[in-house]
């Protein structure tokens, strides 16, 4: 903030604060001991004291005026997100991102691990080249990836500059990026830029390997230090994986070229420090806070918003309603009670709010319950609806932190488009936790905020 700008701001709140310019005046004498001197020593002590008979008042709103200032000089740091304008909304890329969901959160059929209710991390599969299923959805066309949905941004590492376009997860906290030394039969890593270690004045080797499991594989290569810039913010040394290897055909025909978790450390491989820690551990943002508007129509131009060390006051209506993470790793918050249309779907139970997917995943009972409400009909795994009830559906309504919140018909309910031929299909999921999974279709309804400072988990209505 410039001199001039807060000289307009101190005059702005002087008047606000009632501050008269004999009392303004004196209050500069006071403070800043710039009294003149007086002809008689008498009439001066006579005018410190009238200032001093005042001085309570004049401090407390001296105080107050400090505190409007320093608040106003807080910087926040927004950056454009996006998504991929080519990406093509089909059933098959649900069932992809069904099976992604279930990666992420451990729900395979195998043994699960549970810690408090909440399953051990696994880094989820954003590639779904899963073994197609007997179904004619799945043999109608071979399955690809449906990570052109998700959001994406900007960052660069190295001196000077490598630029690479990131998920921003806060389902995981890892950043890492493809390498120049990936082999040249490593597809996925020829589509994308690459990280070039030698180019970069500032690289760090670590001389420690890293391996991040997938649902088909892992992403394997070294850890690195290098500057790593977001929106111009330079942090100094960050660890990230440079990947040599990436999983077969996961990461191709993407749009994005890696990850960038904004998760908990608890959650990080090898223990790495995430960047977001270090942004403020470093000074470069004035509050452990970062925000997300995620337009559910973006493009890739417009995809919406991340800010990085404060509240965007802009996108916001009304209050923020703040509720505490319960358990540290994901951002994993208490839910008051979920219902429809005056029926209790849940109550007491526990939700994570997660940009690494699309979806809404209920527990098992909550997931057939709200299905048959909607008049869903089953149908190979996935419940579908009347496309002419679909205008007619009630909100579902989501009370956090005693708000609540609202899910139109026209969101809960996916709209697929295939030739001629178009149907309509619940966004609820189930994948076998005990838990509520909060993706787009919740968030972004809503501006979402992730506090580490705090440690909660804000939303408000979107301006």
């Amino acid at each position: 903030m410039d001199k001039d700008h807060r000289s307009s701001l101190i005059s702005f709140f002087g008047t606000v604060l009632d501050l008269s310019p004999t009392i303004y005046k004196a209050v500069s004498d006071v403070f800043f001991f710039s009294l003149a001197p007086d002809d008689k020593e008498g009439n001066r002590i006579s005018f410190v004291r009238k200032a001093q008979s005042s001085h309570q008042i004049i401090m407390l709103k001296w105080l107050v005026l400090l505190t409007i200032l320093a608040l106003v000089s807080a910087e926040i740091h927004r950056i454009k997100i996006h998504k991929n304008q080519d990406h093509k909304n089909t059933r098959q890329h649900r069932k992809q991102a069904i099976q992604a969901l279930k990666q992420k959160y451990h729900q395979q059929d195998v043994v699960i691990i549970y810690d408090d209710g909440v399953p051990i991390y696994v880094q989820p599969d954003y590639g779904y080249d899963y073994p197609s299923q007997p179904s004619d959805d799945y043999t109608s066309e071979e399955l690809g990836n449906s990570m052109n949905m998700y959001y994406y941004g900007l960052i660069g590492i190295g001196t000077p500059e490598q630029y690479f376009k990131v998920v921003f997860d806060t389902g995981s906290a890892n950043l890492w990026v493809p390498s120049s030394q990936c082999l040249a039969t490593d597809v996925a890593c020829q589509q994308h830029n690459q990280y070039n270690s030698s180019a970069s004045s500032t690289f760090v080797s670590s001389g420690q390997n890293f391996s991040i499991q997938y649902g088909t594989g892992s992403v394997s290569g070294y850890l690195a230090m290098d500057t790593v810039t977001i929106n111009g913010l330079a942090i100094a040394n960050q660890t990230f994986g440079e990947a040599v290897s990436q999983p077969g055909a996961s990461f191709t025909d993407v749009a994005f070229d890696g990850i960038l978790g904004m998760g908990y450390q608890q959650i990080a491989e090898d223990n790495v420090v995430p960047p977001f820690y270090n942004l403020y551990e470093e000074g470069l943002i004035d509050e452990p806070v970062f925000g997300f508007y995620l337009a559910r129509n973006g493009s890739a131009v417009e995809g919406g918003q991340l800010t990085l060390g404060g509240t965007d006051q802009n996108l916001i209506a009304g209050e923020m309603t703040y509720t505490p993470v319960t358990q540290q790793g994901y951002w994993q918050f208490s839910v008051n009670n979920i219902t429809w249309n005056g029926t209790v779907i849940s109550s007491g139970c526990q939700a994570i709010a997660d940009t690494g997917t699309s979806l809404i995943a209920a527990p098992s009972a909550a997931y057939i319950q709200l299905n048959n409400l909607i008049g869903g009909v089953l149908i190979q795994g996935e419940y579908y609806v009347p496309c002419s009830t679909v205008s007619s559906l009630p909100v579902l309504t989501i009370n956090i932190g005693g708000t609540n919140f609202y899910l139109p018909p026209s969101v809960y309910i996916q709209t697929y488009t295939e030739g001629n031929y178009t149907t309509c299909m619940s966004t609820f999921t189930d994948i076998g936790t005990g838990f509520w999974i909060l993706g787009d279709v919740f968030l972004g309804q809503y501006y979402s905020e992730f506090d580490f400072g705090q440690n909660r988990v804000g939303f408000a209505t979107l301006a």
